[in-house]
């Protein structure tokens, strides 16, 4: 079999939307030539043997590829070896309920993707095509399915999802070299949950966490470079909570540009040392109104509770800023 057939039967294998998505990053000249060939010859039905041959003869070829490519790579500096303290045996740090839900291997890639928790699975199909995803995922269980669902990136949920939609063909084969592929590149991704802020709330914690004199030059310097970050920023900065870290004066001028009803929603289901620091600095009558409408409150919904804080968020910030 000549190159161009096998590449004609291997893009025919992984279906149509790998196959233009592999396509997309050829050359235009190479691409349209085998799209002309795919759209000439009838698809033909591999058997299994046919196909793992296939399968196995592209996947010697990308390991030679990635050779050659290492191979061209100036070598790192070894790094300096720092002696390890002695390791701790598992067995001996596990509780016996831990012990026992040690997941066992059983060879096939498909159902030994469970040996991953969903954070480090969540990851490694991330950098699939959506459709590759679905795939996996129509062959795991519910809960674990549904689990990692809820963990993608939105955007990219919404296209797994679509793919869903649809009914999945991909040969076996097929369906175990991605498993295979997803549980070895899974096993490198941390087991902890994914920080998922973007680039402004985690500066925005950088700068929570700083001595305030600090925090106004590090502003000063990121406005000269992005202003709309620093809107950004400032909004984020600030929070409700912060109202337990300022003096009682600062406190008062606060809750006296606040409505009862804003105050009361900001103080559903708060913390009692939270509620303690508000209402301690509230006259006896306004304090009096406020225990009472939080007494007769029905459930309010989240979103309202939200809107309340970042509501006094916002005169925590203006305040602070004014006082500079």
């Amino acid at each position: 079999m000549n190159r161009q057939r096998q590449t004609i039967e291997l893009l025919q294998l992984l279906g149509d939307d790998v196959a233009e998505a592999v396509l997309a990053q050829l050359n235009v000249e190479s691409a349209q030539m085998l799209r002309k060939a795919i759209q000439q010859q009838q698809p033909k039905i591999l058997r299994p043997k046919q196909q793992r041959q296939l399968l196995d003869e592209f996947e010697d070829f990308l390991q030679f590829a990635k050779q050659q490519a290492a191979s061209l790579t100036p070598p790192t500096p070894p790094a300096e070896v720092v002696p390890e303290p002695p390791a701790e045996d598992p067995a001996a740090t596990q509780s016996d309920s831990e012990q026992e839900t040690v997941f066992q291997l059983t060879g096939n890639p498909v159902i030994d993707l469970q040996s991953l928790n969903v954070y480090q699975l969540a990851l490694a199909l991330e950098s699939e095509q959506p459709k590759t995803t679905a795939i996996l995922i129509n062959k795991m269980p519910s809960k674990m399915a549904a689990d990692v669902l809820s963990l993608l990136k939105p955007t990219y949920r919404h296209a797994v999802v679509k793919e869903l939609s649809r009914e999945q063909h991909a040969p076996a084969i097929l369906v175990e070299r991605i498993a295979r592929a997803t549980l070895e590149r899974g096993r490198q991704m941390s087991p902890e949950p994914p920080d998922r802020r973007d680039h402004a709330d985690r500066l925005a914690d950088v700068l929570r966490s700083v001595p305030r004199e600090n925090r106004i030059t590090m502003l000063s310097a990121i406005e000269e470079q992005d202003p709309e970050l620093t809107k950004v920023l400032m909004k984020r900065m600030y929070r409700f909570e912060d109202i337990l870290s300022l003096e009682p004066r600062t406190i008062q001028r606060i809750l006296g540009e606040i409505d009862v009803a804003t105050l009361t929603a900001a103080l559903t289901n708060c913390t009692v040392e939270l509620r303690d620091a508000v209402l301690g600095n509230l006259s006896r009558r306004a304090r009096q109104s406020i225990e009472e409408e939080l007494r007769f409150q029905t459930s309010l919904p989240e979103s309202r509770v939200r809107q309340a804080r970042d509501a006094i968020a916002e005169v925590i910030a203006r305040i602070d800023q004014e006082s500079e």
